[in-house]
């Protein structure tokens, strides 16, 4: 699959977050470009969530979604010289499978963090609203294996950068030129506005219903992205109130633990932007 995914894409994007993060943001940010043509939603997801096998992954990489259209092509039918953007769940992944997937990239690995408080409370509600239920397992978090991931490219010298989608949110323009240099692709204006895309299926209803049967009919996960127009300033948040989400959920220790390898990936001198002068408490 690797030989025909390098026969078909010349540049090949691999993007992995921990959920909730502004992951799918910077994804519909790097669709605008002109070199990114196609796009594979969590290969892996499958494999996590129902057990499946290397052949999900193969029917993914093998059928990628067209971006100007939405609809899914044979990897046989992609013109050749083509852009990929892979797209994936930290936690989904094994290592293994991890370095699959950092094996397929031509750029530095792109990964997608925010301040962890906020991707647990986003999370939260989202879990509530697919089963009622009122937490998730830490592990589900995806910060341990950021961490993991992060370390393992240190440790095997595979390229990374590591993007704040708050540093994006409030600096759109000067975020977006230095991920594009970061990942070695030409300067493009105009990247951080597109047009709202509410029913475009990035992950298949089979797929989704494997962590859900909600997520058949509508997806919370891609409901706002989708529906969006361009990058946002964060809204003010109440740190009060998300505490006591975090607390209710049983996760604060958790909690305090991802802050800890948030901010000292927040140190990376891989990581994009300026340094934020204080994380809200």
């Amino acid at each position: 699959m690797e030989t025909n995914l390098a026969d078909a894409y010349s540049n090949r994007l691999l993007l992995i977050s921990p959920p909730r993060t502004g992951s799918t943001v910077i994804a519909r940010l790097l669709w605008q470009h002109a070199l990114i043509t196609h796009h594979c939603h969590e290969p892996f997801e499958a494999c996590y969530w129902g057990g499946q096998g290397a052949e999900s992954v193969a029917s993914c990489l093998g059928n990628p979604m067209e971006v100007a259209t939405g609809d899914r092509v044979r990897l046989a039918d992609v013109p050749r010289g083509s852009g990929l953007l892979i797209k994936e769940m930290s936690f989904q992944l094994t290592p293994d499978q991890f370095d699959e997937l950092a094996g397929i990239a031509t750029a530095p690995v792109i990964f997608v963090m925010s301040d962890p408080r906020l991707s647990t409370t986003s999370r939260l509600r989202v879990v509530r609203e697919l089963s009622k239920a009122s937490t998730f397992p830490p592990f589900e978090s995806g910060w341990p294996s950021l961490a993991e991931q992060v370390a393992r490219c240190r440790e095997r010298g595979v390229p990374y950068t590591l993007v704040d989608s708050d540093d994006l949110r409030a600096d759109p323009a000067g975020m977006t030129a230095a991920l594009l240099a970061a990942l070695g692709l030409p300067s493009q204006a105009g990247l951080e506005s597109w047009s709202p895309r509410p029913t475009l299926q990035l992950c298949s209803p089979e797929v989704g219903a494997l962590m859900s049967d909600v997520r058949r009919a509508d997806d919370p996960f891609y409901r706002k992205v989708l529906g969006s127009t361009g990058i946002q300033p964060r809204p003010r948040v109440d740190w009060d109130r998300e505490e006591a989400l975090i607390s209710a959920a049983g996760l604060h220790v958790e909690v305090e633990t991802w802050l800890r390898l948030y901010r000292e990936m927040r140190a990376d001198p891989n990581r994009l932007g300026p340094e934020r002068v204080e994380l809200g408490s």
